[in-house]
């Protein structure tokens, strides 16, 4: 009888140790805040968006001409991770950003480069975007 206890009570320490560790992945402590603005100059729609684990898509926004998407990310000095966060304020690590035209996003992307290094924080990123031979093309403002 005893024996058959072992393994649920060694389950249950590493549950813990495992909610412990998911618990380090919420919030903003020790992050530091990466803002992102996307402005659209060209007279289409435009989406940007985020791919995170797995290659999951987010969109971060859209905007018409004159419009600006912003969104914050967050950098972790010591591992180098961009993150987005949640509703639940869980970190989403950050794998790609890129706005392209609206309906075709991924089409007619541009990526948006960013720093991932651990120790270096990434600037603010400015960005005017236009479309050009029904691509979008985004540069620093």
């Amino acid at each position: 009888m005893k024996s058959s206890l072992i393994p649920f009570a060694l389950l249950a320490f590493v549950g813990s140790a495992q909610a412990e560790e998911i618990q380090h992945l919420r919030g903003v402590e020790g992050l530091v805040k990466v803002p992102m603005h996307f402005r659209n100059d060209g007279p289409l729609p435009m989406t940007c968006k985020s791919s995170v684990a797995h290659w999951y898509s987010l969109e971060l926004g859209k905007a018409n001409k004159g419009e600006t998407v912003s969104v914050d990310l967050w950098f972790n000095p010591k591992t180098g991770v961009v993150a987005l966060l949640n509703e639940e304020q869980f970190q989403m690590p950050v794998l790609a950003l890129y706005c392209g035209l609206a309906g075709r996003s991924w089409e007619t992307r541009s990526e948006i480069a960013f720093e991932r290094r651990a120790g270096t924080v990434p600037a603010p990123v400015n960005l005017t975007c236009v479309d050009v031979d029904d691509r979008l093309v985004c540069k620093p403002q």
